[in-house]
């Protein structure tokens, strides 16, 4: 069976990039790694061609004196009937990418942004010797996104499908939020974790000790919390459990004793 298609194209990134570019593409090897230094010369823009990236370029022959003038392109072209994929060496890609793209400087690629908003990237299916043209603010910066998703997983070269870089921006945006930001928004109140809760300047006003407000009903996490205030007791965590009936003249008595609230504690026991 062919490896392409045992990938799920919108995958989370773990597990999209869990395997290398010569298992995931069929001819591919990792000696062609070599090839980069000729597939990327040291500024190499789109635009210098005949094609306009309608055809894939072959990379050999061009040089510096041969390169035109470049022209944005703020458009891409229509999907072709066969689903095409790059072949992106990060460091070389990245470092290419914001020097031609991101021309504010903050390391993002924005509408704002003056660059020609097109660059050529090497193609899969010819193991990185022939080019083809990534258009659009949208698809640079998801490429920009994915390579930091890439190396965050610990690669370093990489084999992109065209389809997750022209992904629909809601699908793609509900999809990022689901499996690869929950978890950065999420904050786990466990003993692992409640320290660095705790000296968030958000929970507490300097000088006071934190506290953990814990439901009057919850009284496994009331007991969990105690637990924690006692094993962390470098922290001087206050842990008060809230009265069942709050009142208005309660919650004014709390204004300025800032805390965290526990939520749907599940506690275990072993």
């Amino acid at each position: 069976m062919d490896a392409r298609k045992s990938v799920d194209v919108h995958a989370p990134p773990d597990e999209y990039y869990s395997e290398s570019p010569a298992l995931r593409t069929p001819g591919v090897h990792r000696s062609r790694s070599r090839n980069y230094q000729r597939t990327y010369p040291k500024y190499v823009h789109a635009g210098d061609d005949e094609n306009n990236g309608d055809e894939e370029e072959s990379v050999p022959g061009k040089t510096m004196s041969h390169r035109r003038s470049v022209r944005r392109r703020a458009s891409i072209d229509d999907k072709t009937s066969h689903p095409r994929r790059f072949l992106v060496d990060i460091d070389i890609v990245e470092q290419i990418l914001l020097e031609q793209e991101d021309t504010s400087g903050d390391f993002q690629i924005t509408v704002a942004d003056s660059g020609p908003k097109v660059l050529k990237v090497p193609t899969a299916s010819s193991g990185g010797f022939r080019t083809f043209e990534v258009r659009g603010t949208y698809m640079l910066s998801n490429l920009l996104q994915e390579m930091a998703l890439a190396r965050d997983c610990g690669m370093n070269q990489i084999v992109i499908d065209e389809e997750r870089l022209n992904e629909n921006p809601v699908n793609r945006l509900s999809r990022m939020i689901r499996t690869t930001f929950w978890n950065g928004l999420v904050r786990c109140m466990d003993e692992s974790g409640i320290a660095a809760i705790c000296a968030d300047p958000k929970n507490t006003k300097a000088g006071a000790r934190p506290i953990i407000y814990v439901p009057f009903d919850d009284a496994d996490a009331f007991e969990y919390y105690r637990g924690v205030a006692r094993d962390l007791h470098d922290l001087h965590i206050k842990v008060v459990r809230l009265p069942r009936n709050i009142t208005p003249q309660y919650v004014k008595s709390i204004n300025d004793e800032f805390g965290i609230l526990t939520l749907a504690a599940e506690v275990s026991r072993d």
